[in-house]
């Protein structure tokens, strides 16, 4: 056996894993999100498979971080927003974010690019830019099902804004996502 040969079968036995709790992280994410579009009370929801379906081949972009931050906050929930503009029909998701403990990361893209620009920040508490996860996180803090009634956080009867799914990993290894046309601010509802 070549050194090469040697090589390559040492490489693929360490990355196969890798790449196939990447793909079951993906199609775990796909799922999740069908689910919460097909019960959300918003009839915007329904129009959302053109995006989810594009959104898949823009996903391996950061679910690698998706997949490390669920190995280095393994008791923590993790929270990932897809924004898509409302205007857009069939784009991908112009902003991304991933927070885990206190840690934001973001992904966004202008139209036609085709790649994300990521920058990682601490999450910041009084930022309107930030609320929804903030208060997303404090309401899965009590153990409600915050993902039962959208509308308890939003509504679809308004003129601008975008789409959103929220989508929650749970240290036990549960997922949930959640269709969210508008979140409103708590003093707006």
């Amino acid at each position: 056996m070549s050194l090469g040969n040697w090589l390559l079968g040492r490489l693929t036995k360490k990355l196969l894993p890798i790449i196939e709790q990447t793909y079951t992280v993906a199609n775990t994410i796909d799922k999740s999100q069908k689910k919460s579009i097909k019960v959300s009370p918003f009839k915007t929801a329904r129009g959302m498979s053109d995006e989810l379906r594009i959104q898949k081949k823009y996903r391996p972009q950061y679910i690698a971080d998706i997949d490390s931050l669920l190995r280095q906050f393994p008791i923590d929930t993790i929270i990932l927003t897809e924004n898509y503009d409302f205007i857009c029909y069939g784009c991908p998701a112009d902003n991304v974010k991933i927070l885990a403990d206190s840690l934001l990361i973001t992904y966004s893209k202008e139209f036609g690019d085709e790649l994300y620009q990521k920058k990682s920040e601490p999450l910041c508490l009084t930022s309107y830019y930030t609320s929804s996860l903030v208060e997303l996180k404090n309401e899965i803090r009590t153990k409600n099902h915050w993902y039962a009634k959208p509308d308890k956080f939003g509504t679809d009867e308004c003129l601008d804004g975008g789409h959103t799914l929220f989508t929650v990993f749970y240290p036990d290894g549960n997922l949930i996502s959640m269709y969210m046309r508008c979140w409103l601010p708590k003093e707006d509802r």
